[in-house]
């Protein structure tokens, strides 16, 4: 399957296990049995998972090769930076097209 990039904004819009329902890591919550990154949620005083790039059940966090290999445009933006993606926080995800693979 192809795989391509996309940014967790753009994951979290096509990922059925997303939900803003909850207090933990600002609303950006995971409802994955996978997920492993958890906070509690302070309405509910309850363990909720937390939605981010470099813990996603579904997906990888894109490095730099990454980059390289899928996105050329995405590999110009940050080939220059002193960091990798990865350790900056880019929120970029490989996905396989997503579809099905996030819940939907």
């Amino acid at each position: 399957m192809a795989k391509k990039i996309i940014h967790i904004d753009e994951m979290i819009s096509v990922c059925g296990y997303f939900t803003s329902d909850t207090t933990v890591n600002n609303g950006y919550g995971c409802v994955h049995p996978d997920q492993e990154s958890k906070g509690i949620d302070f309405r509910t005083n309850k363990i909720h998972g937390k939605c981010y790039a470099f813990s996603c059940p579904l997906a990888h966090e894109a490095d730099l090769q990454d980059m390289k290999e899928l996105d050329n445009d995405l590999y110009e933006e940050w080939k220059k930076e002193e960091y990798d993606p990865t350790e900056m926080g880019g929120d970029y995800l490989v996905v396989d097209n997503c579809g099905t693979a996030c819940g939907g």
